[in-house]
């Protein structure tokens, strides 16, 4: 069944020597995994709309089997420029989507999930990257899991319960703080 959303590009992996494999945070389908056939072919309709953090209104097949669903169209609506021209931009960008990748399950169709990391890209993308937006980030997704406290930091909470936080996340800090 074909559907349409908007969406938030979060990973992009190889799939063979000319497609992609790209994680989305959808407003109504929660975390979406596609395969863009031919995406990285020269000419090809995705060209200049698949890109890290871009959003975009997607159409999209279900997966016949598996998790791996079909996208068949992508049009730009948002490029986050921004966090291009800036090395700890995009290093703050992807730790947070990483994070939010690393705690939310695909499929998942809250649409807070989606608001959260959106809101979250556009935020630094606009701001000049500081160690409270890493915070803030943590705090809220921590809330939105139910898992968030004032007795213990938000990060130590997800780290407890998903076991583990991405890696980099203290040296990024540091150089957050320096800032």
């Amino acid at each position: 069944m074909k559907w349409r959303d908007e969406g938030c590009i979060l990973r992009l992996m190889p799939l063979g020597e000319y497609g992609l494999i790209i994680t989305w945070s959808t407003a109504q389908h929660g975390i979406v995994r596609t395969a863009a056939r031919n995406a990285r072919k020269p000419g090809s309709d995705f060209t200049g709309r698949i890109d890290l953090f871009h959003s975009c209104e997607l159409i999209v097949s279900d997966a016949k089997k598996g998790d791996l669903s079909t996208l068949h169209a992508a049009e730009l609506q948002h490029a986050r420029l921004p966090l291009r021209s800036n090395l700890l931009k995009l290093r703050l960008a992807s730790y947070c989507a990483r994070l939010l990748l690393a705690t939310v399950e695909t499929g998942d169709s809250t649409q807070a999930w989606h608001q959260l990391i959106c809101g979250a890209l556009d935020y630094i993308a606009e701001s000049h990257p500081r160690a409270n937006i890493l915070h803030h980030f943590e705090k809220r997704l921590a809330q939105l899991h139910g898992l968030y406290s004032d007795i213990v930091p938000a990060h130590n909470a997800l780290a407890q319960h998903f076991q583990h936080l991405p890696a980099g996340r203290q040296e990024l800090l540091e150089e957050l703080q320096h800032q």
